[in-house]
């Protein structure tokens, strides 16, 4: 059994509100795995969530869309179960007291392959994301919605100490700005200008926001690493900069 909004929460880690439908599922030892990568290449992530009481398997999801459709009509616990074909999982089983549906499932080969971070461990910068950095971050983009360009820049406070700006909009420069400002530990003391996705980031934050934990860790070759943490699930994302 697991509750139907934490299954939910789960799915819109990696779905990001309709950005990724296509992903492989792999269950081992009731945990939950789901590795993915946007259509535009710029962000891989990975999803792994534990206590998912179901045999081990490699299925295919082609639809987020519509399991989160099938889904909806449920309410409260549900249980999850396989109809398969030898040792073929062919199809979701999601229950709850009122309504049994059944979800096809896909051929893992006919789900694109995710990519894999293989890079730098090394994060010149590291901070804290509290809910209300996250809130402000999800406020300043809203604002601009118009705008896909976030760029990060080091900055210093009146009182000179050591801060990243984050400003939305700012590729264009005669083009309306919002900056936030974010403080972090130590002067990286070097200059940089890193354009982000920045439909991405408030996609992320968004589908993130029950986190207990969160961090935003900063390369300055151009990648943004964001990691999340709840009591069952942890979720990581790797933004490539933008060519801009």
């Amino acid at each position: 059994m697991i509750n139907k909004l934490e299954l939910q929460s789960v799915i819109n880690k990696y779905y990001l509100n309709g950005l990724i439908e296509a992903v492989k599922w792999d269950i081992k030892s009731n945990n939950l795995n789901i590795k993915f990568t946007a259509p535009t290449r710029e962000m891989i992530g990975e999803i792994s969530h534990g206590d998912f009481k179901l045999e081990d398997s490699s299925f295919g999801i082609s639809n987020t869309s519509q399991l989160l459709k099938l889904i909806n009509i449920t309410a409260g616990e549900v249980m999850l179960s396989f109809i398969k074909n030898n040792k073929i999982f062919n199809k979701l089983i999601i229950a709850d007291q009122q309504f049994t549906v059944n979800y096809s499932l896909a051929d893992t080969l006919t789900i694109p392959k995710a990519g894999a971070y293989n890079g730098s461990s090394e994060f010149e910068i590291e901070l804290e994301l509290t809910n209300e950095i996250i809130s402000a971050l999800i406020k300043a983009k809203s604002a601009l919605a118009e705008s896909s360009t976030v760029v990060v820049n080091p900055y210093s406070s009146l009182d000179g100490d050591p801060q990243l700006e984050l400003t939305f909009g700012g590729d264009i420069e005669y083009a309306n700005k919002v900056s936030y400002y974010l403080n972090i530990n130590k002067n990286t003391n070097q200059d940089f200008e890193l354009a982000f996705n920045s439909d991405l980031l408030k996609e992320i934050l968004s589908c993130n926001k029950d986190a207990t934990e969160s961090k935003m860790y900063v390369n300055l070759e151009g990648l943004i690493k964001l990691e999340f943490k709840t009591d069952k699930t942890t979720s990581t994302y790797y933004i490539v900069k933008k060519d801009v």
